[in-house]
Parts: C-alpha cells; structure tokens; sequence
C-alpha cells in the first residue's frame, strides 16, 4: 500500500486459516495495542502469553463460521495484497449480526476500515441479517465518524457507543 497514494485501496476479506493467523498475529504484535484486540488477560495490559493464546483460540473457533459454536466467522483484512487487519462478523439474534474491526496502526485513514465495513455488510446481507451493530467507546472518534459514514444510527451513553446499521 502506497501511503501517498490518492487511489483508494483494492480491498478484501480472506479466510484465516493457520498461515494467515501467523501473519495477523506477527501485524498485531507490531501494529496495534493488546487491548485493541484482545480482552484484558494475564498480568500486564500488553501483549503477553495469555493474550496470544486467546488470540489463536479466538481466530480457531471462529473458522468454523457463523455455524459453527462460536456463531461467529473472523476474516483477515487485506488491502493491496498486504494483511492490515481483522474484521469479525457474529450472529447475536435472529436477523442481527454484530462486527468489529482493528486496523494496524499504519493502515488506519486510509479508507481501508471503510471499505472492510461495507464488505462485511455485504455478508451479513447476503446471510439474511437485516441489522448490523457495533459498539465502540466515546474516546474513539474516528470509529464513530467510520460507522456514521457507512450510515450506522449511533447511539451515545456514557461509556460506550452503540451503532445500528439497517441492511437493505
């Protein structure tokens, strides 16, 4: 990815098998904080061995899809052939579905995250959800103006942000 380039990024979502969890586990490390993608686990707020394990433990269960016991499906985020990130798609009631995003630090306003919601979108449209949801904090600025942008109702309360995105 060119970061000067004025061409959005050609983006899609690839499967994450065993190859790809090692190369989005080696972008996280790198490129985004522990508590950026994981839950907070072990004895320090960074990246640590129990954090990695729920990592691979993560990515492994939603392989099995939106079917399988996790009811939920992760693809890895690839722009102009480089692995920038994960998005995750998961059933939470009949005819909703919920996502989430992280973007490695360098990608980020790009377009990137823009392009990756409106593909996961496409999923969940094509799965038969009628209602995509996602929740951020209010700190998190750029991930409301993401999910304003993609057409998602926000709804503000004091510790979170929860979008409500109608799929037509």
């Amino acid at each position: 990815m060119c970061p000067d380039s004025p061409v959005a990024p050609r983006v899609a979502l690839a499967d994450v098998d065993e190859e790809m969890l090692k190369e989005l586990l080696a972008l996280a490390l790198v490129q985004a904080s522990a508590d950026e993608v994981t839950p907070p686990l072990g004895s320090t707020p960074s990246w640590n061995p129990e954090r990695i394990a729920w990592f691979h433990a993560y990515h492994r269960a939603a392989a099995a899809g939106l079917e399988g016991p996790a009811r939920e499906k992760t693809w890895a985020v690839v722009a102009d052939g480089t692995v920038v990130g994960s998005i995750r798609l998961k059933r939470t009631a009949p005819g909703s579905a919920e996502t989430g995003i992280w973007l490695g630090r360098s990608f980020r306003g790009r377009g990137v995250g823009l392009l990756a919601l409106h593909l996961v979108a496409d999923e969940a449209r094509a799965r038969g959800f009628a209602v995509l949801q996602a929740s951020t904090t209010p700190a998190n600025m750029a991930a409301q103006a993401l999910l304003s942008s993609l057409g998602a109702e926000l709804i503000v309360e004091a510790a979170s942000v929860e979008a409500r995105l109608v799929l037509r």
